[in-house]
């Protein structure tokens, strides 16, 4: 595999695409569960030829919240579902080198792309749990059986953090270690001519 370039990886993707699937799934047929019983009819209790109406069930009174952050969730896990079927499909680029610039894939939301040379101060590859910056706590728990390599950019006059995963990325974590130690010499190279 070429180190100068990294792919989605369409296992990664299509892993990702059926986790939101299944979440997307879930938050509708909840919120359908929730609306069955708002709208069922009163019951009625049958007693030797008499009909009382039953109990009045306790209904959850946050139900008309509930129901429209269920299907706002389940739109959500719709649209990260097609993206990552979108990746799996098209095997679209994550990043590449090319020209004296690092390219990143529009998805990491780098401030300045292409980025050139010059701005990457910093470029980490190691254990995701090791890694510098802030993470979540779910992040953090599965961060021990994770590799990533964590770049630290000047961009617009402030300095910025992007994290790139070996489970979204094609080759998964010897393709990012070939990617961040070609990373690293690209860098290495560009430094020299200006030190002398």
């Amino acid at each position: 595999m070429n180190p100068s370039i990294l792919h989605f990886s369409r296992t990664g993707s299509i892993l990702k695409m059926l986790f939101f699937l299944g979440v997307a799934a879930i938050a509708f047929a909840v919120a359908g569960l929730m609306h069955a019983e708002r709208e069922a009819p009163p019951q009625t209790l049958r007693l030797s030829g008499m009909e009382l109406p039953a109990p009045a069930p306790h209904r959850d009174p946050l139900v008309p919240l509930k129901m429209p952050l269920l299907i706002v969730a389940g739109g959500a896990c719709l649209f990260y579902a097609g993206r990552h079927g979108l990746r799996a499909v098209t095997r679209e680029v994550a990043a590449r080198t090319e020209g004296g610039r690092l390219h990143l894939h529009s998805s990491y939301g780098a401030e300045a792309d292409p980025l050139p040379v010059e701005a990457i101060a910093d470029a980490i590859f190691d254990r995701a749990d090791r890694l510098p910056g802030d993470a979540s706590g779910p992040a953090k728990l599965g961060a021990r059986l994770r590799h990533g390599l964590y770049l630290r950019y000047r961009a617009g006059g402030a300095t910025r953090e992007l994290r790139l995963i070996d489970n979204d990325i094609d080759g998964g974590t010897e393709q990012l270690r070939r990617f961040a130690a070609h990373l690293d010499a690209w860098r290495q190279s560009r430094r020299t001519p200006e030190s002398s």
